[in-house]
């Protein structure tokens, strides 16, 4: 019996085990999930913001100490003056992407960083990470996502590639691109704030594999008990049950042998009408017949004859005397 729980026991524990790698796969999914499409909405915001400024053909800014002009922005009209003096100078999509990651990292830690294959200003130069995606892009890859672990810790990183636009071409049609190219790619650097905890999900199979152990243990030691009561109770039902089978094939035998020795047995019963003198007896149908022959006509007994001594005196005078004297002389007294 204890090798029938141990059996259960195993396989209520990879039942349990079984469902909770599935639960944590489906968690890890579930997160993946979620990170993607948070990168991705970022992205799709930071494009449509690119979008306005590229149709725009710029915006302008008052130039301060944090906002200078765009040195590889050649574009006669990149900066301007005011009637009233005051500087301006014009902030192209990707001097605003470059802005907004300064600000999104001070805020909340987000970082967005475009690149290209072939930038043009040198710090927008592709990391190791970067340049492999693009790489894909260049194959007809459309976006990529993973968790890192890096010294911050969790970090989710997204990339999608830059189509060229029309409005792209004013800087970047001397780079040879056209329409509809690969320009490069923005990547999307998210913390994960939601540590990848499950210890919820770890306690509560814990406790359901526990639960489920102790009632497979007390049951099967309760039904063990149970077991070997019957198996008990069914021994001493056999040995009842052999022992009557012995007493009744002795019953058998003896009744057999009963049968056997009355079938051997022919009893003479009734009255017997016999001679007083010569003892012949008379049957049913008036016939006086010998002891001898009525007796074997109506039994299974043989008769043998001989002469008992008291006939043989009366019957053959001194014949004992000379037996017995014979006998002597012979040396068989």
């Amino acid at each position: 019996m204890k090798k029938q729980i141990a059996a259960v026991m195993t396989i209520w524990l990879l039942v349990v085990g079984s469902s909770l790698y599935w639960n944590l796969l489906d968690e890890e999914r579930e997160k993946n999930k979620i990170a993607f499409e948070t990168a991705e909405a970022f992205f799709n915001l930071i494009n449509i913001t690119r979008s306005w400024n590229s149709r725009h053909g710029g915006v302008y800014v008052p130039i301060s100490g944090t906002t200078t002009p765009n040195q590889y922005l050649k574009d006669p009209l990149r900066d301007l003056t005011t009637e009233d003096g005051l500087d301006l100078t014009m902030i192209n999509p990707a001097f605003m992407t470059r802005q907004i990651s300064e600000i999104a990292s001070e805020m909340e830690g987000i970082q967005f960083h475009i690149t290209s294959l072939q930038p043009i200003r040198p710090q927008n130069k592709a990391t190791a990470w970067e340049n492999e995606w693009l790489n894909l892009f260049e194959k007809g890859g459309k976006e990529f996502g993973q968790f890192v672990e890096q010294e911050e810790g969790t970090m989710y990183r997204y990339m999608a590639p830059l189509i060229v636009e029309r409005p792209c071409l004013k800087c970047h049609q001397e780079q040879g691109y056209k329409e509809g190219d690969i320009r490069g790619g923005i990547s999307i650097t998210l913390p994960y704030f939601s540590e990848n905890s499950n210890t919820a999900l770890w306690a509560g199979y814990s406790i359901a594999a526990m639960g489920g152990l102790i009632l497979i243990m007390g049951g099967g030691t309760l039904l063990g008990r149970s077991r070997n009561l019957l198996v008990k109770s069914n021994d001493v039902l056999k040995c009842e049950v052999t022992e009557r089978r012995k007493a009744q094939e002795k019953t058998k035998i003896q009744n057999e042998e009963l049968k056997e020795a009355l079938s051997k047995v022919k009893l003479l019963s009734g009255f017997l009408p016999i001679c007083a003198s010569c003892k012949m007896i008379r049957d049913d149908k008036g016939y006086w017949k010998q002891i001898e022959t009525y007796i074997r006509d109506h039994s299974e007994a043989e008769f043998s004859h001989g002469v008992c001594p008291d006939c043989a005196e009366k019957l053959y005078p001194g014949l004992l005397d000379k037996i017995s004297i014979k006998k002597k002389q012979e040396g068989q007294v």
